[in-house]
């Protein structure tokens, strides 16, 4: 019999988990993201804004969590808080700190094993760009050089167009009038993204987050598939293993016709957010449809791109935090986490998920200043946030209690990494027998896992595991048993067990 009590330290629990290792699964990746806003998570220099320095000061705490990837909203000088109206490419905010802070940010996370993934807003640029500064000068509207094709412009008014200063023309932005929408069927545009990417990736960043796509063609997805695979493409040629995610914030249905461009992977949005299968299956104590919903979804991504992966997430900076969709109860934060971390692909934590901090309503109140400690001085929220943190235990208390959510997650994430078929494996669901157990195997070229999630806070869930005779257990998060051909999972526990 195999028994799982509960965990008296963090030291303890990663030297555990290092004992029953070999050698190559230690070193294994765990194909997680972990999405930062840089300007809330750690200040170094006292003016109240987060910036690299004071990131850096903070990769072994994200090492920690097991992640092998951050992705960085977007760096670039920007006007706005948020950075999405970019105004200088190959640059880096002076309220973060500087090209030489963010080449240093690379050798740190390189040191441990951690890739750096940017956020590329190419649908459009902020009003303040040089290049629509200079494509909204009457005098390039004779169409004889210059930017005026760079961006999009017509003779009158139209939705989502906006009105020229000081000439009858009018210019698209989807995002409002501070943010101009390039055109980006232009050559010239095309060819300064490609100089744009190779910059970055001469740099050491490894993969790219892009903003928007929905935005690129209104409409057209071929069209947006299209420049899609032309950035995909672009960056491969200059390294084949970059790691390339879209945000396709929209049905199924476009979602997957966008994986046509041979993507990645793109957000899993249909399974997010409050209405997602993970919180919903999560508060509902209904584990067997993310099973069977997810496997259905991977097989729909892999049938029309056989290279792409999944993307899973439970929020992100768009929309409201977790905590407050699952009624504030760790119990059911722990369950979501099960569900979305343990499946196929590259899920993605957006940072203080781990924690269970709070946010809702106004974007910047989804931007709240990382909780180190409640006795720490943090970083000032945005300037517009109308909410205070709700959560009141910090890194610093959760770090110290082996049943906190931030340790929670820790124990997933290494689970991860001991299974190497969660990547790009292929995945079936299984029935378990009980409409609370999420349970499916994953395979791929190196082996098989099986996974069982007992999402239920009421009752524990025993699993017949007769056709899995060869099934050595792995490990788990919560309590359970595994003997003979029986395995009991109590209320809100996983198992992950390997066939031999």
């Amino acid at each position: 019999m195999h028994h799982l009590t509960k965990l008296l330290s963090l030291v303890l629990a990663a030297a555990l988990l290092l004992s029953c290792l070999p050698a190559s699964a230690e070193e294994s990746a765990s194909h997680v993201t972990y999405e930062i806003y840089v300007g809330a998570f750690q200040d170094s220099d006292g003016d109240g804004i987060g910036d690299i320095p004071g990131l850096i000061s903070r990769l072994d705490y994200v090492a920690s969590l097991g992640v092998d990837m951050i992705w960085l909203m977007p760096i670039h000088p920007s006007v706005s808080y948020h950075k999405y109206d970019v105004s200088d490419y190959y640059g880096v905010d002076s309220d973060y700190g500087t090209l030489e802070d963010f080449d240093r940010l690379i050798a740190e996370c390189e040191s441990r094993g951690i890739s750096v993934m940017l956020d590329m807003v190419f649908n459009h640029t902020g009003s303040y760009h040089p290049w629509f500064q200079e494509a909204s000068n009457d005098a390039f509207f004779n169409r004889t050089g210059g930017k005026a094709d760079w961006y999009v412009f017509k003779d009158e008014p139209d939705n989502n167009y906006h009105k020229v200063s000081g000439c009858n023309k009018y210019y698209e932005g989807q995002f409002g009038s501070h943010m101009p929408d390039l055109n980006l069927s232009n050559e010239e545009v095309r060819a300064e993204i490609a100089n744009i990417l190779t910059f970055w990736q001469n740099r050491g960043v490894k993969g790219f987050r892009l903003d928007a796509v929905t935005s690129y063609y209104v409409g057209a997805n071929e069209s947006t598939a299209e420049f899609i695979r032309f950035v995909c493409e672009t960056a491969r040629a200059n390294d084949p293993e970059c790691y390339i995610v879209g945000e396709a914030w929209t049905d199924a249905q476009t979602v997957l016709t966008l994986y046509k461009s041979g993507i990645d992977s793109l957000f899993n949005f249909p399974a997010a957010d409050v209405n997602g299968r993970f919180i919903k299956g999560a508060i509902n104590g209904k584990g067997m449809t993310s099973a069977t919903a997810q496997a259905e979804w991977n097989a729909s991504i892999r049938e029309v791109s056989p290279l792409s992966v999944d993307a899973p997430f439970l929020t992100n900076h768009d929309l409201a935090r977790a905590r407050g969709m699952l009624r504030s109860k760790v119990p059911n934060m722990k369950a979501a986490a099960m569900l979305y971390l343990l499946m196929p692909g590259r899920p993605v934590v957006y940072y203080g998920e781990e924690l269970g901090m709070s946010g809702s309503g106004r974007d910047e109140n989804k931007r709240l200043p990382m909780l180190w400690s409640t006795e720490e001085t943090l970083c000032n929220p945005p300037r517009d946030a109308d909410q205070d943190q709700r959560l009141k235990e910090g890194v610093d208390v959760q770090e110290a209690d082996p049943e906190s959510l931030l340790n929670w997650y820790r124990t997933l994430i290494g689970l991860r990494k001991q299974a190497p078929e969660l990547y790009r494996g292929t995945m079936t669901a299984l029935d378990a027998g009980n409409d609370a157990v999420c349970f499916y195997q994953v395979t791929d070229t190196t082996g098989t896992v099986l996974v069982a999630v007992n999402v239920s806070q009421k009752e524990s869930a025993v699993i017949d595991l007769t056709n899995y005779a060869n099934a050595s257990l792995v490990g788990g998060c919560g309590e359970f048993t595994m003997e003979n051909a029986s395995l009991t999972l109590s209320t809100v526990s996983c198992a992950m067990l390997r066939l031999n």
